[in-house]
């Protein structure tokens, strides 16, 4: 239970940087004490009713394997792209006006919609406790909203963590295609090819290394780039 939510919490953390910095923008013209709370529950709300969606699709043939590949390219993306902090925080101007609130509100809800889908197929791989999706939903979305640039600093300044966070996600896909129904019969017909060799665990690891292996790749030659540029 504890460690579905820290895994939850982290990846969620992860897989938001980027989405933040465009919630981060709507959000930058109002209150940075009252808008953040009202927002991290309504969006928790809305991704937990995303990941039981997806959970109720789970039985659909070829199903899991869309979404692995689909967690596939989303790893690849991660390790490969590089985060920029923004600068997002204006004097907030404080409003207590309901409708002004309930405006900002439903624009964060119909911008997230489009852009936590990453997540979602994330998170509904790593838990199928409910309380558990919501809480560390909550607690990652509570803490990015009010902590946005010091979030997307540590980024910046620690590009292992997409690294490690796109590893895992990529283990997660391949666990993902050997789920579903349809790869039962190739599953089993390589374990008896290769009896000793376990095919599943072994293609999970091999999508760790080599998705680590890109990113190292990507961070050797952004850190050469950075070099050459300020030299």
């Amino acid at each position: 239970m504890i460690q579905d939510f820290l895994q939850v919490f982290l990846m969620t953390m992860v897989s938001d940087i980027d989405n933040m910095l465009i919630l981060g923008a709507i959000l930058r013209r109002h209150s940075n004490f009252q808008v953040p709370f009202y927002a991290a529950v309504l969006l928790t709300f809305t991704r937990t009713l995303y990941v039981g969606v997806v959970e109720g699709l789970s039985d659909v043939p070829l199903f899991h394997v869309l979404t692995g590949f689909i967690l596939l390219i989303i790893s690849y993306k991660l390790v490969t792209k590089l985060i920029y902090g923004v600068d997002l925080v204006r004097p907030a101007r404080f409003s207590r006006s309901i409708f002004q609130k309930a405006k900002i509100l439903a624009a964060l809800a119909a911008t997230d919609f489009l852009i936590c889908w990453d997540g979602v197929l994330i998170i509904s791989n790593i838990s199928d406790h409910t309380p558990t999706i919501s809480l560390g939903i909550f607690c990652s979305l509570l803490i990015a909203l009010y902590f946005l640039r010091l979030i997307v600093k540590l980024a910046v300044a620690i590009p292992w963590i997409n690294v490690i966070a796109g590893g895992f996600i990529a283990q997660n896909a391949i666990t993902s295609i050997a789920k579903d129904p349809w790869m039962e019969e190739w599953i089993h017909f390589a374990d008896t090819l290769v009896p000793q060799v376990n095919i599943v665990n072994t293609a999970a690891n091999g999508a760790v290394i080599i998705i680590v292996v890109i990113g190292l790749v990507t961070y050797i030659k952004h850190h050469r780039i950075f070099i050459h540029r300020k030299f």
